[in-house]
């Protein structure tokens, strides 16, 4: 009979615990709390979740024959994802496996708005009541507050009242919100009132604890989101939700630990107790929002991609496991249609697309899944489009996330030149350094418009030798070294990571010109186009433009407006107006299903090509 559990020991990290026979080594890995990145979500196509393994595994599968040489399998060497346990294993994770320390983009530019948060304190002076006044004491509290007289609490609150009041000595402070009494705290503590933004991204999540009184953010954190072990992209996370059994919860989890993992540290870093916080406002795609309130996804996984929820959702903070005031809310932004979330809501406020300023004005919002947003007058469109996790590194022979070591910018000026993040020794390729690496190669000739890496005997001989002898012939096609050739770990850019980079410049390409002529607008008449996101504010306009990543246009007519979704959750955090203005956004917007455009197919094609 075969066990039904098997001892699996990790290393370097010395780690050993029991783990379910016939499971891969990623999902025993994932219960041991070891994470590997797979962006492919376990399919085995990515082979980024390399590992060394030893001891009773299932025979390698099909993608690891197809990946992996008989000598490298006979050495060990196995995926995560597909690798099954079948007894006693020990296997070794290697750091090119594990989620890096990302460089996350947690600043936005700043809009400034009236401060009127939703959630408000009041210092009030109770003096003894007399004979004169029997009123209830949570009168006695309205009436010398001169507070709303609809104002009441909870019956949690009210059986702590009688304490509150009898230690407070006649001084306390009201905590509310709307017409609902929160908390009452003895003495004056109106000087702290927080709040804390929330940005859950397919790939990262930020926080932003924000001072309700003056609307200035105190600290910020960022994290990983730990759903990328179910895989990078939101058809992945939705596909892991529909497995038997615990699907939904454990992806829906994933999100909440990560939200509370960034909630954690933003209050350690301001030096203030969690208690202290009162409401939180989260922004995230349909998908992200869908899986952080636990609603199945399933519905925005197939035609008419339909999501469950629209409106606004406010909920009990505690209920998405969030350790904050115990009576603390959380608000979530509304979704537009399809995949145009809250996000990108938060984006438009963000922007100031909500508003007609009288110029023509475009917003993109580029990751994973790229939000675009027009405003031409009294219309606001929207759209987005699936440019897929190459920019995140997924699908890359060398792509990483954006971490130490990445290579981000590449100039070729006679001899290759490449800085990398935090000027370590290059180990891997991100998103803005795969742009400019292909930029650069189209720009000489290396690249040709179709996207191929040509032979060597295509050169252009007034080519350096330095810059050259750099192109050379794998078996799976042309590949040019970013690195020098036996300069430790080889960086590369392949010909399929040049074919993945047309196939998410062409989604992204496609989706602003549709965009744009659905509404009648030639792409010369845009008066600004915003980039956003971590991506979009790395990316170099020229190299994009170069590309045709994004129109051609003067170059003082492109911005970047950082990470516009958690701005617009901070907008929504501190001012009730903003809340309504998003409200007006969702319901207002015309969304295009690109899908439904007749000749999508064709001019996604004709987007492949470079420019």
């Amino acid at each position: 009979m075969v066990p039904s559990t098997c001892q699996l020991t990790v290393l370097p990290d010395g780690q050993t615990g029991e783990v379910r026979t016939g499971a891969t080594v990623r999902d025993a890995l994932a219960q041991l709390g070891v994470d590997v990145i797979a962006p492919c979500g376990g399919e085995g196509t990515c082979g980024k979740c390399r590992v060394q393994a030893t001891g009773d595994l299932a025979p390698p599968t099909r993608e690891e024959v197809a990946l992996f040489t008989s000598a490298q399998l006979a050495s060990g060497l196995r995926l995560a994802c597909q690798a099954q346990i079948q007894g006693r294993v020990e296997v070794t994770v290697p750091a090119s496996s594990r989620p890096a320390a990302m460089r996350i983009v947690l600043e936005g530019t700043a809009r400034d708005v009236p401060v009127a948060p939703a959630v408000t304190k009041k210092a009030v002076s109770m003096p003894p009541q007399t004979l004169a006044e029997p009123y209830a004491r949570v009168e006695h509290l309205r009436r010398c507050g001169e507070l709303d007289p609809h104002l009441h609490a909870g019956l949690g609150l009210l059986q702590r009242l009688p304490a509150i009041f009898d230690a407070a000595g006649g001084q306390v402070t009201a905590v509310m919100r709307d017409q609902v009494l929160l908390d009452v705290e003895p003495g004056d503590t109106s000087g702290q009132c927080l709040g804390v933004a929330l940005d859950l991204g397919t790939t990262t999540v930020v926080a932003s604890l924000v001072d309700l009184n003056s609307g200035r953010e105190l600290a910020h954190a960022a994290t990983v989101n730990q759903q990328v072990r179910f895989g990078h992209d939101v058809v992945a996370r939705i596909n892991a939700t529909l497995e038997a059994g615990d699907g939904l919860a454990r992806v829906r989890d994933a999100a909440r630990q990560s939200l509370a993992q960034v909630v954690a540290e933003v209050v350690a870093k301001a030096g203030v107790a969690a208690s202290d916080v009162y409401e939180a406002v989260l922004v995230g795609n349909a998908t992200m929002l869908h899986l952080a309130l636990g609603i199945s996804p399933a519905s925005l996984g197939h035609l008419p991609y339909i999501a469950t929820v629209g409106d606004p959702v406010v909920a009990p903070a505690a209920e998405l496991g969030l350790a904050l005031h115990p009576a603390a809310c959380l608000y979530a932004l509304p979704n537009i249609a399809g995949f145009v979330g809250a996000d990108t809501v938060g984006a438009i406020l963000a922007a100031g697309l909500d508003e007609d300023d009288g110029r023509v004005r475009v917003l993109a919002d580029i990751g994973t899944n790229c939000e675009i947003a027009l405003r031409l007058g009294p219309r606001l469109l929207v759209t987005s489009t699936p440019a897929g996790p190459a920019f995140e590194g997924a699908r890359i022979a060398c792509g990483m996330y954006a971490a130490p070591g990445a290579i981000e910018k590449v100039r070729i000026e006679g001899q290759v030149r490449c800085r990398t993040i935090a000027g370590e020794p290059a180990r891997g390729l991100c998103g803005s350094g795969l742009v400019d690496a292909t930029a650069e190669l189209l720009r000489l000739g290396i690249v040709d418009m179709t996207g191929r890496l040509v032979d060597t005997d295509e050169l252009d001989s007034a080519l350096p030798a330095a810059v050259s002898e750099r192109l050379v012939a794998r078996d799976d096609g042309n590949a040019f070294h970013l690195t020098p050739p036996g300069a430790g770990q080889p960086v590369f850019l392949s010909q399929r990571d040049v074919r993945e980079l047309q196939l998410a410049k062409a989604a992204i390409r496609t989706g602003i010109d549709l965009l744009l002529e659905h509404a009648g607008v030639r792409p010369e008449a845009v008066d600004e186009l915003c980039l956003a996101g971590g991506f979009g504010s790395y990316i170099d306009k020229t190299h994009a433009m170069r590309l045709g990543l994004i129109p051609t246009l003067p170059s003082d007519r492109l911005s970047y407006i950082g990470n516009g979704a958690l701005v617009g959750a901070r907008l929504a955090l501190v001012s009730g107006a903003m809340r309504q203005r998003g409200n007006q956004v969702a319901r207002q917007a015309e969304h295009l299903q690109l899908a439904h455009t007749p000749d999508f197919q064709q001019r996604f094609s004709e987007a492949m090509l470079f420019e």
